[in-house]
């Protein structure tokens, strides 16, 4: 061995990007034996030492145990068992990712609960779901809406330039009637499966069609006045996957003891 080729035990942590308590440790376990010693009795390894320490380390980084390292190291078919043991890693990996992607999603449902209603309204493994099931179906929704707002902007639009251009103006007022309906549509849709909180009596209920048509609102609210307490406000918006059974201008049972008529709108 020449000086050029050989690491000492601290040379050869500081090159693997490790410690010399780990090189010391891994030779007390048989995976780092030294491939010489000094004449002063020192540890040297060679650069297939170095290689052979940074595969251990890959190893150990990917969560193998080092009685599975050493087999690996020790074996024929390393490539084999290699591949085996990365599977099995792979699947316990892919388990705790979705379990950690499952405990993400309650934290962002119980965040969304705390800033919009003030308290947590979903505890249960069946109410995380019904939650993640209205949110996806919210979220369909929205992308139907936009998609159905551009066919409606390319109909008027779209006749409206051809009339100019052409002079035929028939289409335009049955793309008129088209946007008229697929916009009433969409209103009707979207409010059958929406409630409000009122952030006075915390009573949820249904808006009343034209209310719901002219309110102001934000993504998550609408400027509604509470069929409970009277209160105009700044309600909050919940969407649910199903059309909600309650008729318009109702309150959701259980939210508040008012005794609303069951109108329609």
């Amino acid at each position: 061995m020449t000086e050029e080729t050989t690491y000492t035990t601290g040379e050869l942590a500081e090159a693997c990007g490790t410690s010399v308590r780990t090189v010391q440790y891994y030779d007390q376990k048989g995976l780092l034996a030294p491939s010489g010693y000094s004449s002063g009795g020192r540890r040297l390894y060679t650069e297939d030492d170095a290689s052979r320490l940074r595969f251990i380390l890959l190893l150990k980084s990917l969560g193998l145990k080092l009685s599975q390292i050493k087999g690996i190291l020790e074996s024929p078919n390393r490539e084999a068992i290699l591949d085996a043991l990365l599977e099995e890693r792979r699947g316990q990996l892919e388990e705790t990712l979705a379990r950690d992607a499952a405990t993400l999603k309650s934290i962002e449902l119980m965040q969304h609960d705390l800033r919009l209603f003030g308290r947590i309204t979903t505890l249960s493994k069946t109410a995380m779901d019904e939650k993640m099931r209205d949110k996806r179906a919210r979220n369909r929704c929205w992308a139907m809406m936009i998609v159905v707002g551009i066919l409606m902007d390319v109909a008027w639009i779209g006749t409206l330039v051809y009339g100019i251009v052409s002079g035929v103006w028939w289409p335009f007022p049955i793309a008129l009637v088209f946007v008229a309906i697929a916009g009433m549509w969409m209103v009707i849709h979207y409010d059958a499966h929406v409630t409000y909180l009122c952030p006075a009596c915390k009573a949820e209920f249904r808006s009343k069609l034209w209310p719901f048509f002219i309110a102001g609102h934000t993504l998550h609210t609408r400027k509604l006045t509470c069929p409970c307490c009277g209160t105009k406000d700044w309600c909050i918006e919940h969407y649910y996957a199903d059309a909600v059974p309650v008729a318009r201008g109702a309150c959701m049972p259980g939210t508040c003891h008012c005794n609303v008529k069951d109108d329609r709108g």
